[in-house]
């Protein structure tokens, strides 16, 4: 499945002008659709600020697809042995 990076923008106006600041950046390693990363990145956001609705610190929703590299494990990190 694709991997996603969801960014939470939000934007602050000041002196007639607007300027968008980046709130957070989530990565979600697995999601079938974009629809479906962005609604698990919306939880984990309003989890890790502690609130109930994202929109409280954030205006913006923005997602781009990524590639992820594969975890790559040793053979001692598998059995938990250090000897090889």
């Amino acid at each position: 499945m694709p991997s996603y990076r969801v960014s939470f923008i939000n934007e602050i106006p000041r002196n007639q002008r607007l300027f968008r600041c980046c709130q957070r950046v989530i990565t979600i390693r697995s999601a079938r659709t974009p629809e479906r990363a962005v609604e698990a990145a919306k939880k984990r956001f309003a989890r890790l600020e502690g609130i109930r609705n994202w929109k409280i610190h954030a205006a913006l929703i923005a997602i781009e697809s990524i590639k992820t590299e594969p975890e790559h494990t040793t053979p001692s990190a598998r059995n938990g042995s250090d000897r090889v």
